[in-house]
């Protein structure tokens, strides 16, 4: 993907994403900025163990981070900071999230739950 080429060390982040395969799986967050105690409501679009891509109605400007709360499977909270952003239609907004300080039980659970949904997507398109 050529969406993170805002990023000054886009090649290495490029060359990083293509060794671990981006899962298109829709699942809604809250993202929570800490600062201001403002929620915002969002949706994953694509998720890899290193980070994702959100769509939300309201801006989130490149390099602040966010707390991102899944509100479904797998029910993670990670923190994460936005790469990259740009306007998708009249009223949304894609932002790029690189995940950041997560701990080894998050990990864990974020690749166990990756891991499962590409097994499933194997079965059903096989």
């Amino acid at each position: 993907m050529t969406e993170f080429s805002g990023d000054p060390n886009a090649g290495e982040s490029a060359d990083k994403r293509a060794l671990g395969l981006r899962l298109r799986k829709y699942v809604e967050v809250v993202v929570e900025d800490p600062l201001s105690s403002m929620l915002i409501r969002a949706a994953v679009a694509d998720i890899s163990e290193t980070g994702m891509r959100v769509i939300a109605d309201q801006y989130l400007p490149k390099g602040t981070k966010y707390t991102f709360t899944m509100k479904r499977a797998p029910f993670l909270k990670l923190r994460g900071e936005i790469r990259w952003v740009k306007a998708s239609g009249s009223d949304n907004f894609q932002a790029g999230v690189l995940f950041v300080e997560v701990g080894d039980d998050e990990r864990k659970r974020l690749a166990n739950f990756l891991e499962l949904e590409r097994k499933r997507m194997t079965a059903t398109s096989g």
